[in-house]
């Protein structure tokens, strides 16, 4: 490094200006006093006060910059001012500038100790903030790490609780399945049993018909627990998916009503379908959306005795409404929180004991859930039930 690159770091030193401006002055002050005043001065003391006034600059160059300067001024001025021929190491002033000249040294000299003490601290302290800084940083990454783990924990319990809750529904799939299954197959085997007697039987002939119509409905119902069993499935596994498409609405109701009309016949029930324009369209899943009301149709007709079963439709600004109402034996309030949940049973009264309300509705919510809507329950013991499914809006194409 050059002196010209020194010295412009020594002037750019961030401790210089003010610091450094009024030591430098007092140096020129004192230097003016001892210059002009022809008196004895305690020259040790006036040339030690800039340097205490540069010291708190910590300037290593400044301080013996000045303390040379200081030095070599205290003879300039003592041979101006000492008279020809006068001149002697004996004598008193020139003593008295050598002793200055001394103190002024030794002055610096303790001074640039406690400056190279200073900046040691200060050294210690940078390195003591900097291992601090590597803590707080280590800590941080602890923390992060630390969270990390505790993700991954969550993680982990929420997986194992999935793999507990899939292992209950499975074992609860199982024992429905085994419960559901075996009163159809019970009764299959009966029938079939009484056919097989009824065919070397001439006095049971007439009862085949009735046999063979019960077999048949007992076998349809074991098809659709079945079908109902693998739909439950497929929702668990993900591969559930709609075919949207467009259709009318009126027509749908009234097929789905006509098709279940005969069960409500032969219960002495009304069924009746309207909508509250013709007109209606809807864009969605019409499979999906026809197991849904057959879903609710065959468990308003199978829990209601007497009376009627209305299936209805009508738009409104939160989007379509679909309603079927029936006259039937009502839900508890305490049973309207699980009806559905899957493989739920409700009580609805003594004669209903083997009814139940399975897997139907479990699933008419999970489809309308897909289709983007809800469908809600309004029950009152001994008066009867609503459902309604809402699809939002977009599934309205015209109206």
């Amino acid at each position: 490094m050059n002196r010209s690159t020194r010295w412009s770091d020594f002037w750019r030193d961030p401790r210089l200006p003010l610091v450094t401006v009024s030591a430098v002055s007092a140096a020129i002050i004192t230097v003016a006093i001892d210059f002009t005043t022809w008196i004895e001065l305690n020259v040790s003391i006036l040339y030690g006060l800039p340097l205490i006034l540069a010291a708190p600059t910590r300037n290593r160059r400044l301080l013996w910059a000045l303390a040379l300067g200081l030095v070599s001024t205290t003879f300039v001025v003592y041979s101006l001012q000492i008279a020809s021929g006068e001149f002697s190491v004996r004598e008193p002033l020139f003593v008295n500038r050598v002793l200055a000249s001394t103190a002024v040294l030794i002055t610096a000299c303790l001074l640039h100790v406690w400056i190279n003490a200073v900046d040691i601290l200060d050294t210690q302290g940078q390195i003591l903030k900097q291992q601090n800084d590597d803590l707080d940083a280590a800590n941080q990454e602890l923390s992060r790490r630390g969270d990390l783990i505790a993700k991954q924990n969550d993680e982990l319990d929420r997986r194992r609780r999935d793999a507990e809750e899939a292992s209950t529904r499975k074992t609860q799939m199982l024992r429905s399945v085994s419960h559901d299954i075996r009163s159809p197959l019970h009764a299959i085997n009966i029938m079939a049993d009484v056919i097989r007697r009824a065919a070397s039987d001439p006095a049971l002939i007439a009862e085949v018909p009735h046999l063979i119509q019960r077999l048949q409905a007992n076998a349809a119902s074991l098809n659709e627990f079945v079908t109902n069993v693998l739909d439950i499935s497929e929702f668990d596994s993900g591969r559930m998916t709609l075919h949207e498409s467009e259709f009318s609405l009126p027509e749908l109701l009234g097929q789905g009503a006509s098709q279940l009309l005969p069960l409500a016949q032969a219960k002495g029930l009304k069924l009746t379908a309207e909508s509250s324009g013709p007109e209606i369209r809807l864009i969605t899943d019409r499979n999906k959306l026809t197991r849904v009301l057959a879903n609710l149709l065959s468990n308003a007709i199978k829990f209601t005795d007497d009376g009627e079963v209305a299936l209805s439709a009508s738009v409104t600004h939160h989007g379509v409404d679909i309603s079927v109402r029936d006259t039937g034996v009502g839900i508890a309030v305490e049973d309207m929180k699980q009806i559905f949940e899957e493989f739920a049973r409700v009580q609805t009264a003594p004669q209903e004991r083997d009814k139940g309300w399975g897997l139907g509705l479990a699933i008419s919510w999970r489809l309308v859930d897909m289709m983007g809507g809800t469908i809600t329950a309004e029950s009152q013991p001994g008066v009867g039930t609503t459902f309604t499914v809402r699809l939002p809006i977009s599934c309205v194409l015209v109206r």
